[in-house]
């Protein structure tokens, strides 16, 4: 079985996936020349940013992605301001305005890259259609991928930090209300994600927040969970 952390030496190596076949790990990280490239662009991007914002992210944030969708999605959330909780609406908003101030050529015409990824058509061969505020939420499940073959959040622990999720009970949305945070570490040992449902009641089974692929903490309303294994059990609310 494959579903243990990410290690960049394992780069290339032949593993066996959850299904029994094989599969070669490939790379998710940034390797040093990369982490220097990215720094530097990002210092750039941020120069005029409010130095209050930059003094909550901490020194060794930097947005570590391309300027794509999970670019502005980690932007949004640093300047909402890192290691505080935002509702989906204000992320999905910030998200919004600041790919509204990029521009791109499409069919000969001038867009916005807001515009582009909103008018973005779902893949063919999709099993549920996402319009972009499913993407844009889905994509925040990603970034809290570890596992060693699909780590699409590998890099986010890279600059020590994680994208927590926390899911809430609210009036007329059956689905709960998403909330999410950038948290950022004095190190890349401790930036683990974090998914919080302790104020959440499913309707169904525990399976529906237990996952054992999950590298990371999930705290339900009795049980704080660490990579699939229960460590215990608290008060309701007890955690934060």
């Amino acid at each position: 079985m494959a579903e243990v952390m990410y290690n960049p030496s394992d780069v290339g190596k032949e593993v066996t996936n959850i299904r029994g076949n094989k599969s070669i790990i490939r790379k998710y990280h940034m390797t040093e020349g990369e982490k220097l490239s990215a720094k530097a662009n990002w210092d750039k991007e941020i120069e005029h940013v409010d130095s209050a914002l930059k003094l909550k992210a901490g020194a060794l944030f930097f947005n570590p992605y391309r300027k794509g969708i999970y670019y502005y999605q980690l932007y949004a959330l640093f300047m909402l301001g890192c290691n505080e909780w935002h509702i989906v609406n204000d992320v999905i908003t910030k998200v919004e305005d600041l790919m509204s101030q990029k521009f791109v050529i499409k069919d000969g015409k001038t867009i916005t890259v807001w515009d582009k990824f909103k008018g973005k058509s779902s893949k063919a061969d999709a099993v549920k259609s996402k319009d972009f505020v499913g993407r844009i939420q889905e994509n925040m499940v990603f970034f809290q991928r570890l596992n060693k073959l699909h780590p699409t959040g590998y890099k986010v622990r890279q600059v020590c930090s994680s994208v927590d999720i926390k899911r809430e009970n609210k009036a007329g949305l059956p689905n709960g209300l998403y909330l999410y945070r950038l948290s950022t570490y004095s190190s890349e040992e401790l930036a683990l994600p974090t998914r919080d449902f302790s104020n959440f009641d499913f309707s169904k089974s525990k399976s529906n927040y237990v996952n054992y692929k999950f590298i990371g903490t999930t705290i339900t309303d009795h049980e704080l969970i660490s990579n699939g294994v229960v460590l215990g059990s608290h008060a309701k609310g007890s955690i934060r």
